[in-house]
């Protein structure tokens, strides 16, 4: 782990050393239950990519919309944290649950043995709580249940595998090829923060909310009409976030019938910052939908729209 990178309040980034072949790896559920098929051919890649799997003793629970009780959801994460064995946990899927957990983690778990979380969707909470609260950079990408065990996209699959076994310095989180739209050009490096839009103001006004300043601010949604995302992002303006922003990237954004968003959102967003032209991409392949990029969540990263480079910047 490297504990020289530092967050602008000072406080060292926790960065968990990558994976290797034959590492051991948990899967929970933290958040709603999971398909049990679809759990089983996750379970299968991540054993296919060389790693050795310990599941929670309660990832096959299911507690109506819960994925178990709060005790027994909070008994995995805690038990996986904690175990010296374990090099990095994966959450089944999302749907609702993380944020019930936040203020029961186990700290001394967290800070002295730092290692890979990767998820997305409600797991946005829990990412934004551990970087807010212990500086631990965690990786936003596909979950085992949803997009791993229904089958990812080549681009999705190399991109996490790089995530989870390589370092991330000098990495370039803008894809080669992509269709990334530039809204509003410019350049600027700070914090890569965010996540599922629903979550992101679900935090604000609490101790697990994301500090704002200079960083640069993804987000992404799914099964949410246009009128919804505005007042999410009208919120996030309402609160000041817009006014501390360096830059935003807008992954999908998924409708609820399935449609794609993106270009009214690019609207809202433009309208909503026009008092304060920062530099803005959209199409960004991460989301709920595929291709769906792994990205480090809480690196410092530098944008720069002339140059295509969204461009992890951590000490070698």
């Amino acid at each position: 782990m490297d504990d020289k990178n530092e967050l602008t309040t000072g406080k060292p980034l926790l960065i968990p050393s990558p994976l290797k072949h034959g590492d051991t790896v948990g899967v929970i559920s933290a958040s709603g239950p999971a398909s049990s098929d679809l759990l089983n051919q996750g379970i299968l890649f991540l054993e296919k990519l060389g790693l050795r799997v310990k599941t929670g003793c309660h990832l096959y629970e299911n507690t109506g919309y819960l994925a178990g009780t709060d005790e027994q959801r909070l008994e995995d994460l805690n038990a996986m944290l904690g175990d010296p064995d374990v090099r990095a946990i994966f959450f089944a899927r999302g749907g609702y649950g993380a944020m019930r957990l936040l203020d029961r983690l186990d700290r001394d778990s967290i800070t002295q043995d730092p290692k890979i979380l990767i998820g997305m969707s409600d797991i946005t909470a829990l990412q934004l709580s551990l970087l807010s609260r212990f500086k631990l950079v965690t990786l936003s990408g596909p979950m085992i249940a949803g997009q791993v065990g229904a089958g990812l996209d080549d681009t999705s699959k190399e991109w996490l595998v790089r995530a989870l076994t390589e370092p991330l310095h000098n990495r370039n989180l803008w894809p080669p090829d992509s269709r990334i739209r530039v809204l509003r050009r410019g350049s600027t490096q700070g914090r890569l923060i965010g996540g599922c839009l629903s979550l992101v103001t679900a935090l604000m006004g609490t101790l697990h909310a994301p500090d704002f300043v200079n960083s640069i601010l993804f987000l992404e949604d799914v099964n949410e009409p246009p009128y919804r995302i505005d007042r999410m992002l009208t919120q996030l303006k309402l609160a000041g976030a817009f006014e501390e922003v360096g830059a935003l990237a807008l992954g999908h954004f998924i409708g609820p019938e399935g449609e794609d968003l993106g270009q009214e959102v690019d609207g809202i967003v433009i309208e909503l910052t026009k008092d304060r032209p920062v530099p803005i991409i959209s199409g960004f392949p991460h989301g709920h939908v595929l291709p769906n990029v792994t990205i480090p969540h809480g690196a410092p990263v530098r944008l720069d729209t002339d140059q295509a480079m969204l461009e992890v910047r951590l000490d070698p």
